[in-house]
């Protein structure tokens, strides 16, 4: 089972993610819907969640910049790079991003990235 933490503007998204992981005995510990929200509730994460979907368009702070912050938080951390602009790919793996998935992405390939994620 893996701990997740949901990153993205999108509300529909977070209860179709949170309904699939509980289904594969993942649990969804924490929510964020934008980027600036995500580096602070990241921040006060008491155990640190075992992988973060991360959205890349989003209000306040974009995924990219999120993610950098969070991966000054805990340089470890994975994080499942989601989006719908295919042009972030090599820069958010080159900063860190453990995957890369573009949006519309499957449940299935959603489900692979994140327990790929959590099983390095």
């Amino acid at each position: 089972m893996a701990t997740i933490f949901i990153v993205d503007d999108e509300v529909i998204l977070h209860k179709l993610y949170k309904d699939v992981f509980a289904i594969k005995g993942h649990q969804v510990v924490a929510d964020a819907y934008d980027g600036e929200e995500a580096v602070k509730k990241y921040a006060e994460l008491d155990p640190k969640p075992d992988v973060i979907i991360l959205d890349h368009r989003m209000p306040n702070k974009d995924g990219l910049d999120a993610m950098k912050d969070i991966l000054q938080i805990n340089p470890k951390a994975k994080i499942v790079f989601i989006s719908a602009d295919a042009n972030v790919k090599d820069q958010a793996l080159q900063q860190g991003a453990t995957s890369f998935g573009l949006k519309p992405v499957t449940i299935r390939h959603m489900l692979e990235l994140v327990e790929m994620a959590a099983s390095e």
